[in-house]
């Protein structure tokens, strides 16, 4: 097996970025995705399936209501890539300072994104022991918001600041090394 080669073709693929959001009772979180693919082609029964570290607050949100939303960044949302990717919800209210409102699943639908998808938990796919869990979900309610282009992966190195980027590059890497040891 050539890792280059492969990373290589991997490395053509364009990951959107999303703040996935849940919410129960009283609490809310929310944080950034990029594994988010449809999970189906039939229109008159849109299905997702995305990947979630198994030892997020949001992950514990979407367990107990079974209920989540996509909000899909636009390019110039990049600023929400560190509010909702870099610190834990367990840690702070993340929603203190940014505007949204309760979408139909009583996730968080944030303002002017690019669209947002409302989803109810299907199934749970685990990857095995501490890797993400892959979560297959009925798209319940969905729109767009603004016909922009969203905030990809591959933009993180132009519009993050160099520190951000930095302390992302940190977060991944670690998360790696965890699923590394796992194997």
């Amino acid at each position: 097996m050539d890792e280059n080669s492969i990373a290589a073709v991997l490395g053509k693929l364009d990951y959107e970025i999303f703040v996935l959001t849940a919410a129960h009772q009283d609490r809310s979180s929310g944080q950034i995705v990029c594994w988010v693919v449809p999970a189906t082609i039939v229109p008159q029964v849109p299905r997702i399936l995305v990947g979630i570290g198994r030892t997020t607050f949001t992950r514990e949100l979407i367990e107990v209501s079974r209920k989540f939303a996509l909000n899909l960044l636009g390019k110039d949302q990049w600023p929400l890539v560190a509010h909702f990717g870099f610190r834990s919800g367990r840690e702070m209210n993340k929603f203190a300072t940014v505007p949204f409102e309760r979408g139909v699943t009583g996730s968080p639908i944030l303002q002017g994104t690019v669209g947002y998808l409302e989803c109810e938990v299907r199934t749970v796919l685990d990857a095995g022991a501490g890797a993400h869990l892959f979560y297959l979900a009925d798209v319940i309610d969905g729109k767009i918001v603004a016909d922009r282009n969203p905030l990809c992966l591959h933009h993180l190195p132009e519009v993050l600041p160099p520190e951000d980027f930095a302390t992302m590059r940190r977060l991944l890497e670690h998360d790696a090394q965890c699923n590394l040891g796992l194997l």
